[in-house]
């Protein structure tokens, strides 16, 4: 990223993909902008578990998937460091988030987030990667709220969050529910930083709102 002060569309393009890592089944502890005084470049740190439980390679293959979801994610993967939650820059950041919440910029001047010297900081809101739990839906639930999403006015659709069974989840607007091979139900969703429909199974979803 060039040189200077991190603007609007930039961290509107970190978010979409900070939220796209986070939906696709990767746990976020910390994701922020970091703009180093040695080289005077903003970086997007992402600290994850799946660093620490898959291994490096691993976490920068889901960075890469993430970023392909996206289409034109408007931010490349060069400008993206993957690190443990237990790395002492991530531990800063979350220090600096537990003394001052609600703010999320920040004017270093230089200061060290654990070894690394930094100028200035944006740390986005936990609310953008992290999602409550929600509670399993009997498949008759699922389908009459299917339903009523889908009986909707043309007004603004606002996303729903869909999480499937086998742990992943999404968010998106449910456009059909027809009959798919094996008489099985399917569902297809415009899915958040999808181009193409996502049809998932009705009876893979665990909960959808």
């Amino acid at each position: 990223m060039d040189q200077g002060t991190l603007v609007g569309e930039q961290i509107a393009d970190g978010r979409r993909f900070v939220e796209r890592f986070a939906a696709d089944g990767n746990l976020v502890q910390a994701a922020f902008w970091a703009e180093t005084a040695e080289e005077g470049l903003w970086f997007l740190y992402l600290a994850t578990e799946t660093y620490d439980r898959d291994g490096p390679a691993a976490a920068y293959r889901a960075v890469h998937a993430s970023l392909d979801k996206l289409g034109q994610p408007g931010i490349f993967s060069s400008e993206i460091k993957v690190i443990s939650p237990k790395n002492p820059i991530a531990k800063d950041v979350l220090a600096l988030i537990a003394r001052h919440p609600g703010r999320f910029a920040f004017n270093l001047a230089g200061q060290a987030l654990g070894s690394v010297a930094v100028d200035q900081v944006y740390i986005y809101p936990p609310k953008f990667f992290t999602f409550p739990q929600a509670n399993p839906m009997t498949t008759e639930e699922i389908s009459r709220e299917i339903l009523r999403l889908l009986n909707r006015g043309p007004s603004i659709l606002q996303p729903s969050r869909v999480s499937l069974k086998d742990g992943m989840a999404f968010t998106g607007v449910p456009f059909a529910l027809e009959l798919g091979t094996q008489n099985a139900l399917v569902v297809r969703f415009l899915a958040d930083g999808e181009a193409a429909p996502r049809v998932v199974q009705l009876d893979e979803i665990a909960s959808i709102i």
